[in-house]
């Protein structure tokens, strides 16, 4: 399993995830991997996240970043990635059924795409988008235009968000939250876990992927910010 996180700001674009594979059943026993990569910088304005079957998104995502070029806007990479997997999902699972039914069909192996980043038009101000493709709804595109996305293991990162998230917030302040959102679930989910993958999307500056050294910083100052909370409720002033 997998959580994927993107939080839109006022001066750009958060998408960060966690690195965890999980093999098996999860309703039995499960084995796991923390080296999954699942962060990739799309072009200079965007990016692609991916869930569900990882070996099938590192195979999607090897032939996608050479179609896609480095000026190309969300808007253009959503297309072209759109386009790809629908095409391979055919060709690999001809007569495969989109969702389980009753007739006990082979069912399409679980993909999810997260597509983040910037339409950078001469003349306009650029757009930040939010886009999200799974294969149970043949990859149609839904648009985020809530100021975040939850791909995964969602239910504590939808409560914190809920609660934390403010669209006119920094990016400074949302790379600390969105490493906090995965950083809580796996204290909760066994399914999320491993090092942070993260990475910035600013239409000065376009993408830029975290070193791992500066994830490790943001997390080591949110627990540190945990410990103050945990401090206040239990420690007398």
């Amino acid at each position: 399993m997998t959580l994927l996180v993107a939080l839109r700001g006022s001066d750009g674009i958060v998408v960060a995830s966690d690195s965890r594979g999980t093999f098996g059943d999860p309703r039995g026993v499960t084995a796991q991997n923390d080296a999954q990569k699942k962060l990739y910088r799309a072009s200079k304005y965007s990016t692609i996240l991916t869930a569900g079957s990882g070996e099938l998104g590192a195979t999607i995502m090897a032939e996608a970043l050479n179609l896609i070029q480095d000026d190309d806007g969300v808007s253009v990479v959503l297309d072209k990635i759109r386009n790809l997997v629908r095409a391979k999902y055919v060709d690999w699972f001809p007569g495969f059924a989109m969702q389980p039914n009753d007739d006990g069909d082979p069912v399409r192996p679980d993909l999810a795409l997260l597509v983040a980043g910037y339409d950078v038009t001469a003349g306009k101000d650029p757009e930040q988008k939010i886009f999200q493709l799974v294969s149970q709804l043949d990859f149609a595109p839904m648009l985020h235009n809530y100021g975040f996305a939850l791909v995964g293991v969602a239910q504590y990162g939808l409560y914190l968000l809920n609660r934390l998230y403010q669209d006119d917030s920094t990016v400074e302040q949302l790379r600390a939250l969105a490493a906090y959102v995965i950083t809580e679930t796996a204290t909760q989910d066994g399914k999320v876990g491993g090092p942070v993958q993260m990475a910035i999307i600013t239409p000065a500056d376009g993408t830029r992927e975290l070193p791992q050294n500066e994830i490790d910083e943001i997390v080591t100052k949110n627990e540190r910010k945990n410990t103050g909370l945990q401090d206040s409720f239990f420690k007398e002033n």
